[in-house]
């Protein structure tokens, strides 16, 4: 096989494997994998109040579990640190992970993709989701871009081990 034979192969091959990586469904990220932040227990059908919270973030909610339904709203806002040492959210996408016994991912839902701009902004959702079966608890997770004038920084806080 000539060189520029094997260079297209490459670039084919390359180009063909970002293609399908890209069709990974958010549901389908992490499950499997076990989460090491705060959990929150599902069960009572009374709503459930509380913050939860890192380094990076922190995220006042409440949420209801009918039947199979959850139906959860809430505020967003980055921690301190970057909130005095950065200017300007680039992206941040949060997740919520449904978590078996185990604390093991058995669906990733996205929660909140519009926190853009300012860091000192606090950003509201409400959403409703399915509550998979065998779910026990609940989690969040993140990753982020955060930039300020000399640089940027990512963060994150996901299950990426199993």
């Amino acid at each position: 096989m000539t060189n520029i034979a094997k260079i297209v192969l490459l670039v084919f091959s390359c180009a063909l494997v970002l293609l399908v990586s890209g069709c990974i469904q958010t549901q389908a990220l992490y499950i499997g994998n076990k989460v090491t932040a705060e959990k929150i227990a599902l069960g009572k059908a009374a709503p459930q109040v509380g913050t939860w919270e890192t380094f990076d973030l922190k995220i006042a909610y409440e949420f209801v579990v009918k039947g199979q339904d959850l139906d959860i709203s809430g505020q967003i806002q980055l921690g301190d640190h970057q909130k005095m040492v950065y200017d300007y959210v680039r992206s941040l996408d949060i997740y919520l992970f449904f978590l078996d016994h185990d604390s093991r991912v058995l669906l990733t839902e996205p929660l909140d993709r519009t926190f853009r701009g300012s860091t000192q902004q606090t950003v509201s959702f409400k959403r409703s989701y399915k509550v998979p079966a065998g779910a026990k608890a609940l989690s969040f997770g993140y990753s982020g871009k955060v930039a300020e004038q000399d640089g940027q920084m990512t963060f994150y806080l996901l299950p990426l081990k199993r």
